[in-house]
């Protein structure tokens, strides 16, 4: 009977970490739903927001990243981690990499080294990228903000 009783105990404790998770994992999510910056009524930008400087010419099926600017940047945030996802069908990532914050909020040209590869549709597609900007601060997972720069190659 003990045995049972723990065993009950266990699974109820696997269960509220699990439902924890996912909660925590929900809430992430949230801060991606304004992509680039919101606006408030008086026009004034809330919270931090990102501009990538894409050109087809130059990062289309490059390895050379776009410069990003980021603005606003959250109190406390020591690097910033970018990610490429190609969104349409099912996502796939397409590198990117880590910056630390210098405080200026460019993150150079050429600066994405981990496996980047740019935007590169297959000829006649049309696809969206997103390029995902977190705020994040030394020794914690979760990210200050996130923000998301959509981009559609021009179809050739």
């Amino acid at each position: 009977m003990q045995y049972r009783l723990s065993f009950v105990t266990c699974r109820h404790a696997l269960f509220t970490l699990s439902l924890c998770a996912a909660c925590a994992t929900l809430l992430a999510g949230c801060s991606l739903i304004g992509s680039g910056s919101e606006k408030t009524e008086d026009g004034a930008q809330d919270g931090m927001s990102i501009e990538v400087k894409y050109s087809d010419s130059m990062h289309r099926c490059s390895r050379v990243s776009p410069e990003i600017d980021v603005r606003n940047i959250p109190a406390g945030t020591d690097s910033f981690v970018v990610r490429l996802i190609e969104a349409d069908a099912q996502e796939r990532f397409c590198g990117g990499g880590s910056w630390r914050n210098d405080g200026s909020g460019i993150i150079p040209e050429g600066a994405l080294t981990q496996h980047y590869q740019g935007p590169c549709p297959q000829a006649g597609q049309k696809r969206t990228y997103h390029y995902v900007v977190s705020a994040m601060e030394n020794g914690n997972p979760q990210p200050l903000m996130v923000r998301v720069f959509p981009v559609t190659p021009e179809v050739q």
